[in-house]
């Protein structure tokens, strides 16, 4: 791309020209009030072959295994999930952020249609402006308390899936493709894409993969003999699900009652789902460190952490690193620059939140008790973060045990008093 041409938009554009900074991280960070689990994508070669039911459906099934869930609609141009759940309030916005609309059944959503004036209204906007929507999604909704969100990515390989790769914190994507000759050729190109950004696969899904006949119950094969097994085979990806045509999803969408499914033809895509590790990809893990071994209460004034490095799903190594009585706010350049991916703690601020987010280190405060045991009940999805794990007193010079007394909200449970 030219120089007079280029919109410096490289969150956007995927040229390998000379403006383009080496080593940029092109992540966002999230709302400094967000706490979002998993971050699934769910993608498509090409349109119409029904990404948006199945993240629908992914979406209000793990909701009603009592997890929290949450749709960030990034089909900016094609925005049908609003629909899908009979959803026609409008999001709403304070000096805090935007808030997205929680649908009848709990499941949490955000899409352009929800900010619209009329909804019917088509989104004529140029790539860049679209991509740039996608990342306020994350940016600038506050997302509380999220187990898992599907985001439904736009069918292609251009500029809005890869700032969705580049942008968002994805921790895998789940393919959606039909049982034509062609579609399966596509699903190659979004499947080498991942490979491409190194955004682990977990799995394809077939949609419209058959009919059943509504007398004698035989599966009939509109499309012909399904492929997915070979393309799946050839990327050692699962098959996680066949979905058949049948009009009562059809009628489910259409008056929006998508949360009334309740057939099992998603289970092994759910069952996945929940039994994700974080073994996706490598990760390194530091946790604040007190003198004998357990996790320290107050971020702020962490000296030692201990860092873990994992891969499937097991501690590799461990070692100490030295903060030299750094700041708060110095913290987070300090563990990103050990190559620190996730940080383990007791109390800590919402000044320190941000410093965080910024550096792009995933957080899970309001830990306590001994430091490798908290490692492993994490990897075993038995510790999450406490949003509430708030301690403000740290990031200033009082002598709070003296002065304020009391035991700080990031210490509760773990019978530490605040000195």
């Amino acid at each position: 791309m030219s120089e007079e041409n280029c919109t410096h938009e490289c969150g956007s554009c995927s040229e390998d020209c000379a403006s383009r900074e080496e080593g940029f991280d092109f992540r966002v960070a999230p709302h400094p009030l967000s706490s979002v689990g998993k971050v699934i994508g769910v993608v498509s070669g090409k349109g119409g072959v029904g990404k948006s039911l199945v993240t629908s459906l992914l979406a209000v099934l793990m909701q009603r295994r009592g997890h929290q869930t949450a749709i960030l609609d990034a089909d900016i141009t094609g925005p049908s999930i609003p629909k899908a759940f009979g959803i026609t309030a409008t999001a709403t916005s304070n000096e805090q952020g935007i808030t997205p609309v929680t649908s009848r059944g709990g499941t949490d959503i955000m899409s352009v249609n929800l900010i619209l004036q009329d909804p019917t209204m088509p989104v004529i906007w140029r790539g860049p402006a679209i991509a740039d929507v996608v990342k306020q999604f994350w940016s600038s909704v506050i997302w509380s308390c999220e187990e898992y969100m599907f985001v439904d990515m736009p069918p292609g390989t251009g500029d809005v899936p890869l700032t969705v790769f580049q942008s968002l914190p994805l921790d895998g994507i789940i393919i959606v493709s039909s049982p034509q000759d062609l579609v399966s050729m596509i699903v190659e190109k979004a499947v080498k894409m991942a490979e491409e950004m190194d955004v682990p696969i977990l799995g394809v899904i077939e949609n419209m993969s058959y009919v059943k006949c509504p007398d004698c119950g035989k599966e009939i094969k509109l499309f012909g003999d399904s492929k997915i097994e070979e393309v799946a085979a050839r990327h050692d990806m699962k098959v996680l699900g066949r979905l058949p045509i049948d009009p009562e999803i059809a009628a489910m969408c259409d008056a929006g009652d998508i949360e009334k499914f309740n057939k099992d033809w998603m289970d092994a895509a759910l069952e996945m789902i929940e039994g994700m590790e974080n073994k996706v990809k490598k990760l390194r893990i530091a946790v604040t460190a007190d003198e004998d071994h357990t996790v320290f209460q107050h971020f702020g004034h962490t000296r030692y952490f201990e860092t873990f490095d994992v891969e499937g799903g097991k501690i590799q190594a461990h070692s100490t690193i030295d903060a030299e009585d750094s700041g708060h706010e110095a913290l987070g350049a300090f563990l990103k620059e050990h190559g620190v991916d996730l940080l383990i703690c007791g109390g800590i601020g919402g000044g320190a939140k941000q410093v965080l987010a910024e550096a792009g280190i995933d957080l899970v405060s309001g830990v306590s008790g001994n430091i490798e045991d908290a490692v492993k009940g994490y990897l075993a999805g038995e510790i999450k973060d406490d949003p509430s794990a708030e301690c403000t007193h740290h990031e200033h010079g009082e002598r709070h045990g003296e002065e304020m007394g009391g035991t700080c909200r990031g210490c509760h449970g773990s019978g530490h008093s605040c000195h």
